[in-house]
């Protein structure tokens, strides 16, 4: 299939843990979509604020109703900032592009979906609810999402 994420990543992006930044809706729906390591590279905390700031301000001038949270690892050491983004199926598709992201998560009546961006083909739903994959936890210190410099 073209377009396909590679198992081994698809595996992990399935592991996926939320974090809420703040309180979300009662009955959360639509896209969560990272804002951070556009196209699936690291970039350090200024260069992931930046690109964060800029999208999620788009977002907001169009009107989306928008809640932010991190997208993370069981262990909570790899966590992306990410946005719930209240829209439609296709538009979630479209948001991701936008993004450049290779996935996205999609909830729908407390399910919760991963798809490829580019292959809406390749599509699984996560083995929980998404009430099961949130996580109030403290984070570690460190992120492994961030591009640290050489010492």
């Amino acid at each position: 299939m073209q377009n396909q994420i590679e198992d081994s990543l698809w595996q992990l992006y399935l592991g996926v843990w939320f974090r809420p930044c703040g309180t979300l809706p009662l009955s959360p729906s639509g896209a969560i979509i990272s804002l951070w390591n556009p196209n699936g590279v690291k970039k350090s905390y200024a260069d992931n604020n930046r690109y964060r700031r800029h999208i999620y301000q788009a977002l907001k001038r169009k009107g989306y109703d928008m809640h932010l949270m991190w997208g993370c690892s069981p262990d909570l050491g790899y966590r992306e900032l990410s946005v719930l983004v209240n829209c439609s199926q296709s538009q979630a598709t479209r948001l991701a592009k936008v993004c450049r992201q290779k996935a996205f998560y999609f909830v729908k009546e407390g399910q919760i979906w991963l798809y490829n961006t580019q292959n809406p083909q390749q599509c699984s739903p996560l083995p929980a609810t998404f009430k099961a994959r949130l996580t109030y936890r403290r984070p570690p210190a460190y992120n492994e999402a961030i591009l640290y410099p050489s010492i």
